[in-house]
């Protein structure tokens, strides 16, 4: 939690270097120095309104992204099978930026940087089959936590409907991500007390990922889906795979 902190707070920070947004400032002089306030209040400028509702477009710009999506089981493109995860429970989070480029009036191209946390919470999972290690028959174990912390790339190819500033667009594009922190946590009860063990096995839990990223919004809203190809678990180690595909909702500022 305190990673995740950490990066949404240094995805707010981004907001201080966006281009075209501007702040209400203060200079206070006393005696030969002079301290400058600065609101943390955005002022728009009116005639940046006054140009989106003539259509106006801007060739490049930024864009601070937060988005929050859950796992889906049943899609897979093999045969392997997928580990059951708990709805509600696992998740991702992701923050980052997005660099676009707008040629024309109704294409963009774009590439992001961002920080993503997966959190799969298994039901019946790799524990209990003993695949992760052996544990008593009949042990109660009441909890299976695999998660990873991620720092990726994405590249975006986005399509716009119509010319205002808040039109309607469809995003297409791939990621890729590397898992510099990976764990497998086991909660069970140790006879009436509670006991965790932490897995972070690198010969079992593998650090690349990558697929495809598909999105439908309008302004600064947008809902997501992506698909992973790639294998989280070594399956001559583990015999089992996390839903591969995420849907959610995003958000740009």
């Amino acid at each position: 939690m305190r990673k995740i902190m950490f990066f949404a707070a240094a995805a707010a920070g981004l907001l201080v270097i966006l281009p075209r947004v501007s702040y209400a400032q203060a200079d206070i002089e006393i005696g030969k120095t002079t301290i400058r306030l600065q609101s943390p209040v955005k002022v728009y400028d009116k005639s940046d309104d006054d140009r989106h509702r003539r259509g106006y477009w801007q060739r490049s710009y930024v864009d601070v992204f937060a988005g929050f999506s859950f796992p889906v089981e049943g899609c897979s493109y093999e045969d392997t099978p997928q580990m059951p995860v708990k709805y509600g429970n696992s998740f991702e989070i992701t923050v980052g930026a997005k660099q676009w480029y707008r040629p024309a009036r109704h294409y963009a191209f774009g590439i992001s940087v961002q920080y993503t946390h997966y959190d799969y919470r298994a039901r019946n999972g790799l524990a209990v089959s003993g695949a992760i290690a052996p544990y008593p028959v009949g042990m109660n174990i009441y909890r299976e936590i695999f998660k990873t912390d991620n720092i990726g790339l994405g590249i975006y190819n986005r399509f716009f409907f119509s010319r205002s500033y808040s039109s309607v667009f469809i995003d297409i594009g791939a990621y890729g991500d590397w898992a510099f922190s990976r764990q497998y946590k086991i909660r069970y009860y140790s006879g009436e007390s509670k006991a965790a063990d932490h897995y972070r096995d690198g010969g079992k839990f593998l650090p690349l990922q990558g697929g495809v990223y598909g999105a439908v919004g309008m302004g600064a809203f947008s809902l997501y889906c992506k698909y992973r190809f790639t294998h989280l678990f070594d399956h001559s180690e583990l015999p089992m795979e996390p839903p591969r595909l995420q849907i959610g909702l995003m958000i740009a500022i």
